[in-house]
């Protein structure tokens, strides 16, 4: 017990250490890769901010570089006078200014990076190019440079968008036939001298080649990083799309699903400016935060792969655990060779202790009147105490290492043997038949666990035949009772004759239909028999009077219920019976006596019961009215259903007299 006990504390204590350095290590991990978290959260936020202020840069650049062309008089005058009429039409000065305005379209699209040629829209055709500028109003493109894409419905959409909401408008990056990705930049023109922002007169619509520019934008790398990438995003309806370059084999335009919470991209998109650890496009791991581009949907996503942003933290993480493993490696040695050092000095004495209380354990086992014996993992006899081999009238040498059938009978051993496939400790009361006598055991069963007992099961047989014989003649003399107090109901109350039994037998039809476990069933059958044993205190000239009762005998008859329950009081029944009983007169609206009880606050065996005693008292002939015909009884009852009557328990028992072949034997001959 010294040794086992200083072992417990020194492996508690070592346990105790070996938790806190772990706790520790694991906090201050934590704390490690938070810090890196945050950092990272500032250097993301800084680069996105970067990124961020360089397109939109770039965008109002040419917002304003179009917005100045907008403005431009010329142009002005062009959608008011020139652009609408045929080139035979125009004077000698409106052609000069038609000259002037091709070459000013053609340096705004030189400036923008568009440096295409201008030609009428009469001459232009379609190119493999599809950018350029082009001056546009309500019905047609007026004025457009070399392979502007003048049959681009998007154009058309995006000049009704600028008119209806009368603004500049940069669209989506979208996908041409020819496979490369392009956007426009949209600037209402207004009427010379416009008296309202709402005098439009055209729209100026540039399509532009993202590669020129904004993609060089995003595909630039920062000089401290490796994995770092710029992405562009816009979400419509439930799917994300990436508009901007992706590392190979992902093409651009690729989209993905917006209901993947786990992707950076959709984290970005519905979270802009938040910061999180996700799953990029490739399914790596990746820290992410995003910018909302102005004036536009788009969504700029910046992302680094953890792998080398959390780097740091995975080196301490590693370096502290490995310490950590050999501070407990060397501890836990140091542990061992003190524990054996100390277990070796004792251990004879306690091999000889051992011995001494196996002798012990032996000397108790044979004392014991209880009939034991162990069974090893091959079903042969271990052990057999002196209790159990003198009932046998054997020796334990002649029956230890055989089977069991040895000792017992081929079928009493076969039950025995049945009993250890449940787990762990079982017991079971078995009736055995031995020498042609009959005895009642308590058998209880343990399996094993020591490695050198494993798979064995050890028997203990405690013998209850005379527990057994008095328990019988006591439940025999306890049916005898209440079957004397049914009988003395029935002859006190003639006209209720039988009415406890079939109350009994409606109820128990009853409970089969609604499936109530064996023990409920049998406790509402003995409540349903003994219900109205309380009729004995009330006089019999009450029970069998053929006039209507007056109230002050409706009142002693109302608490025969009470009887029954004083009556029953002093009696054990296996389950509440005379709860039952006391509650076969409430009713689920409360309305019901004697406690006015209402709802699940009934059991459910007294609702049962109710429903039962109604039914065999109103199909019953009394001595002052006939019995009801079962049919309008159970309409009565439905009548009554979620008022007084469990309405589920109603429907059963119509179930039940549909079913029975033998229902009428219910109403009782009147």
């Amino acid at each position: 017990m010294k040794i086992n006990r200083a072992a417990l504390i020194a492996s508690s204590l070592l346990l105790i250490f070996v938790s806190i350095c772990v706790l520790l290590v694991f906090k201050y991990v934590a704390s490690e890769k938070q810090r890196d978290l945050q950092n990272w959260q500032d250097r993301l936020g800084v680069i996105a901010e970067s990124q961020k202020r360089s397109i939109d840069s770039d965008l109002l650049k040419q917002l304003e570089l179009f917005q100045t062309l907008a403005s431009n008089p010329l142009v002005q005058i062009y959608f008011s006078e020139i652009g609408p009429r045929d080139a035979a039409d125009l004077t000698e000065v409106q052609s000069g200014q038609l000259h002037h305005l091709k070459n000013l379209l053609n340096a705004t699209a030189r400036s923008s990076a568009l440096l295409t040629p201008v030609k009428p829209v009469s001459n232009n055709k379609a190119q493999e190019i599809n950018d350029g500028l082009a001056l546009v109003n309500k019905n047609r493109i007026l004025l457009a440079t070399r392979y502007f894409p003048v049959d681009d419905a998007k154009v058309e959409k995006i000049v009704t968008q600028v008119l209806q909401q009368k603004k500049s408008i940069i669209s989506d990056i979208y996908n041409e036939p020819d496979g490369q990705p392009r956007f426009m930049v949209a600037v209402p023109v207004r009427a010379v001298q416009a008296m309202t922002a709402s005098d439009l007169r055209g729209v100026i619509v540039a399509v532009i080649n993202p590669e020129k520019s904004l993609y060089k934008i995003t595909t630039r790398h920062w000089l401290t990083t490796f994995s770092d990438e710029t992405i562009l995003a816009v979400k419509h309806a439930n799917v994300v799309t990436y508009i901007s370059p992706l590392e190979s084999p992902y093409a651009l335009f690729h989209q993905q699903s917006a209901d993947n919470s786990n992707l950076a991209t959709v984290y970005a998109v519905n979270h802009p400016g938040g910061f999180a650890l996700k799953r990029d496009y490739k399914n790596k791991k990746v820290l992410v935060t995003s910018r909302l581009i102005n004036d536009t949907d788009w969504i700029l996503v910046q992302k680094i792969n953890t792998s080398e942003a959390l780097r740091e933290s995975v080196s301490h993480q590693r370096f502290i655990l490995i310490i950590l493993l050999l501070a407990i490696f060397f501890i836990t040695v140091s542990f061992v060779a003190i524990w054996r050092n100390a277990t070796s000095l004792r251990l004879q004495k306690i091999t000889d202790r051992l011995a001494a209380r196996t002798e012990l354990l032996n000397a108790i086992g044979d004392s014991i009147t209880d009939y034991i014996f162990l069974l090893d993992s091959n079903q042969k006899l271990v052990l057999v105490n002196q209790a159990l081999c003198l009932f046998m009238e054997t020796r334990t040498d002649d029956v230890k290492g055989k089977a069991l059938n040895h000792l017992y009978d081929t079928d009493t051993a076969k039950r025995l043997l049945e009993i250890r496939h449940h787990k762990d400790i079982k017991n079971r009361e078995i009736r055995l038949e031995i020498n042609g006598r009959r005895y009642d055991y308590h058998v209880t069963v343990v399996a094993l666990r020591y490695k050198k007992y494993q798979q064995s099961h050890l028997y203990v047989l405690h013998d209850i035949t005379d527990l057994k014989d008095t328990q019988g003649r006591h439940n025999r003399m306890m049916e005898a009772i209440i079957q004397t107090l049914v009988r003395l109901t029935d002859i006190h109350d003639p006209y209720c004759a039988h009415h406890s039994e079939r109350t009994r037998e409606v109820a128990v039809a009853i409970a089969e239909v609604m499936n109530l476990p064996k023990e409920k069933m049998n406790a509402l059958s003995m409540a349903a028999l003994l219900a109205n044993v309380g009729k004995l205190s009330v006089p019999a000239e009450i029970l069998t009077s053929v006039e209507t009762l007056t109230p002050e005998a409706s009142s002693i008859l109302h608490k025969s219920n009470q009887y029954s329950v004083e009556i029953l009081q002093g009696l054990e029944f296996e389950g509440p019976v005379v709860e039952f009983v006391k509650q076969k007169n409430e009713y689920l609206d409360g309305s019901g006596y004697p406690e006015g009880l209402s709802g699940e606050s009934i059991y459910q065996e007294s609702r049962i019961l109710a429903v039962a005693n109604a039914f065999v008292a109103m199909s019953s002939s009394r001595a002052y009215r006939p019995g009801k015909a079962i049919k309008e009884v159970l309409e009565l009852l439905f009548e009554q259903a979620d008022s007084h009557y469990d309405r589920q328990v109603v429907a059963a028992l119509l179930y039940a007299a549909e079913s029975r072949p033998g229902w009428k034997d219910w109403q009782q001959v009147k």
